[in-house]
């Protein structure tokens, strides 16, 4: 028994070190966008100004875990050009963390890729910047999740429903 939960263990490792290859090599650091451009509302929406002035304090193109701590919650506050700029340092995180029982960082990003329904229209704009590469990583990265111990049992329905969602729109952008 000891011996199958090491392979598990040496799978996932190895799995992830493939993961954050892909991810090194399709999702490079970008630089921050201009202040208005970082949110998906522009006016008139308190979340939004709410997160660009806590953002205001990050200018490098990579972000240091706080900032990732802070935006958990708030990735539907960013716009596209906000998500390409926070999504490099953001996917490293949930890759290279340790400690599940305290990554909500992950599950939230599982949660921002597998939209209800009435959400799916401002996760289409989010992602209209994203490259096919890019689009394909964001898939390999659920289907990362999908044979993770932990994330395989805690999210199964909104990791499934964001295949089916990235699927869908690859499909319907490239063919794919």
């Amino acid at each position: 028994m000891m011996h199958s939960i090491q392979l598990c263990v040496k799978r996932l490792e190895m799995e992830s070190e493939t993961l954050l290859n892909e991810i090194e090599a399709v999702f490079p650091h970008v630089p921050r966008p201009k202040d208005l451009e970082v949110s998906f509302h522009k006016v008139d929406c308190f979340e939004c100004e709410y997160i660009r002035k806590d953002l205001e304090k990050y200018r490098e193109p990579i972000l240091p875990d706080e900032a990732i701590r802070l935006l958990y919650n708030d990735l539907s506050c960013l716009s596209s050009k906000g998500w390409l700029w926070v999504f490099p340092s953001y996917l490293r995180h949930c890759i290279t963390k340790k400690n599940d029982y305290d990554d909500i960082e992950t599950e939230f990003l599982i949660y921002a890729l597998s939209p209800d329904l009435k959400y799916q229209k401002e996760t289409l704009e989010r992602l209209s910047g994203f490259s096919k590469p890019q689009l394909l990583c964001l898939l390999s990265f659920l289907e990362w999740c999908e044979r993770h111990e932990h994330w395989s049992d805690y999210c199964a329905d909104e990791i499934e429903n964001g295949i089916g969602f990235l699927k869908s729109l690859l499909s319907n952008k490239y063919g794919v």
